[in-house]
Parts: C-alpha cells; structure tokens; sequence
C-alpha cells in the first residue's frame, strides 16, 4: 500500500521537500559544477558606450596617462614659480606678459620652462610703452593650480580589475586611460517561461478565470536589472507536451530557463516531471514561505528552474 502511495504521489509529482535555502543552493551549485554550468561565461569586446552594468573580463590597464601633459587648473597666467619670490603687497612683482607671464585657460598645456598658474583675479595688468605686465602681491609655490601630468591615472597603472561591474564614472575612467572599447564577459541569456490556460496578456480582454500574465515582465525586469540578455517567451497553456516543447527550444540558446507557474503539485503542475524527464533534478521544495514549490535542476545540460506563479512568490523566489 505505502509503495503504491508513493508511486500516486510520484505521478502528481507532489513536492515531498522542505529542503533549507542554503542547500537547496548548495545541491543546485553542485550539479551546475558538474556539467560545467558554474564557468565563467565567453568573453567579448564591445564599445564604451554598450559598456554600464557589463562585467569586465580582463584588467583594464592605462594605455596613457590623464591628463597626459602638465594642465593648467585655472584661467590664468602661467609662470616659473622661483620669478615670483619676494612679491608681497609692500613689494609687488612685475612679470612681462610673453617671457615671464603666460595667458592660459583652465585644461590648457603649461607652456615649457613654467610650473604653477596665477588666477587671474590675483593679477593686475600693467601697460607700459615695451609691453604688458601682470602685477602680483603674492608669491606661488610650484605647481600650484596646475594638473600634473597622470594625476588622475598613470600610463601603465590598473584602471579596472576583472570581474568588475562597470558604473558610469567607470566608463570615463576607461576613456580617459586611452580605450574606445573594454573586453567584457557576454550576458547571460534568460529565457522566461509562464504556463497556465488561465493566463491572458495585458491588454487583451478579460472574462471571469482570466488572470494577467505579468509575472515575465516583473521576473524579466529583474534579470536585465541584474545584468542578463532575456528572452520573454509566450504564454503556454497547461498541457504537458506544449510546455516540454517549450522548454526544449529554450534550452536551445540559453543558459537558464525560468518556468513560471507548475512548479506545485496540481494536477496541471508538469514542471517536475519535465526536469527530472530532460535532466537531473535537484530540489523540489524550499523551506520558504511563500515561494515553498521551487525547483531546480539541470536540463540538456542547461540550467532549469521552476518558480510558483503567485507574483509574491515568483518574484521572492526568483530574487533569492
């Protein structure tokens, strides 16, 4: 009697685990291990402007320096700070515009044998009938308001290490070290697949038992967040065959499937049975609550999971 009840149970593919979060993790890591799924993903080369929120594949060296010359970081004069020595308001200095003072903008190269700038708000111009002159009450010390050169990187230096997520500000650290591209690993591929008769999608018209099929584009969303290329499929309805199907194709070109909905034990619930039918399955029932009907697994050497389709549930559990 008890084997014929396991076998009905089997059938309905009844979820006979509590198993706790970090091992279901660890059970579902395990064998992802040993089909080779836990590798790190193909490296590609893209431009810096696909380049926010991809992961970096390689360090990311400086080609140049930035700035790459001496920059001036004031509009001003650019003088040789030893010729300012000695000016005071009691002894102001006269430097000639041309030899001993020279007109710069804020970004601007400093002109050779010069080593600091003077705001220009410091400086009083002086005509006299040989030439201009800036007068100052104040002397300077070197390299004062000016950028040196690889201030803000150094030629040779690391910019980026691996596996780094790239931030905005990351982008222009790139650029100014001298790239126009960085090696990236791809994104992983996410296909999303929601099963239920009872599914309709938003904007169709809605008679009584219809439920919106929105669990996709919240479970999409929350992948593309999270750095992956997703594949929303359509909606299947709840016969097996048409699911196994569905999920098949999937496993074709991506590396996780994401069945949403049938992952419980309903009569109409096929998830399990399909997993364990292409695959291994490792974990049916997490000790969570709500989200307790997740599976996970390994199909045609893909990962394959299965998340209940109550949207608290399906977001919780795809989160985790």
């Amino acid at each position: 009697m008890m084997g014929q009840k396991a076998m009905d149970l089997e059938s309905r593919n009844i979820y006979l685990q509590d198993v706790p979060l970090n091992e279901a993790l660890e059970r579902w890591h395990a064998v992802l291990a040993e089909h080779g799924l836990l590798e790190p993903l193909s490296a590609e080369t893209i431009p810096l402007d696909q380049a926010l929120g991809r992961v970096t594949a390689t360090p990311v060296w400086a080609k140049i320096s930035s700035p790459h010359y001496h920059a001036a970081a004031m509009d001003g004069y650019a003088v040789r700070a030893e010729a300012t020595r000695g000016a005071m308001e009691t002894n102001p200095l006269r430097l000639k515009i041309g030899e001993e003072a020279f007109p710069v903008d804020t970004g601007d190269p400093l002109p050779p044998n010069t080593n600091a700038v003077i705001m220009i708000e410091n400086t009083h111009l002086v005509s006299q009938p040989e030439g201009d002159y800036i007068e100052i009450l104040a002397s300077t010390p070197p390299w004062r308001y000016v950028r040196p050169m690889g201030e803000d990187i150094v030629a040779t230096e690391l910019v980026l290490p691996a596996n780094h997520r790239i931030r905005p500000q990351d982008i222009g650290a790139i650029a100014g070290s001298g790239h126009t591209e960085v090696t990236v690993y791809r994104r992983p591929r996410v296909a999303i697949l929601p099963t239920g008769t009872e599914l309709v999608r938003p904007g169709e018209p809605l008679k009584p038992g219809d439920i919106i099929e929105y669990n996709s584009l919240v479970l999409g969303a929350m992948a593309e967040e999270a750095g992956a290329l997703v594949t929303r499929l359509p909606i299947e309805a709840d016969h097996r065959e048409a699911i196994q199907a569905a999920v098949e194709r999937a496993l074709l070109d991506h590396d996780l499937v994401v069945v949403n909905a049938g992952s419980s034990a309903g009569s109409e619930d096929f998830t399990a049975s399909i997993v364990r039918e292409l695959g291994v399955l490792c974990v049916h029932g997490i000790a969570i609550r709500p989200g307790h009907p997740v599976i996970l697994g390994v199909a045609r050497n893909r990962a394959i999971a299965g998340i209940p389709g109550y949207p608290v549930s399906a977001a919780m559990t795809f989160d985790l």
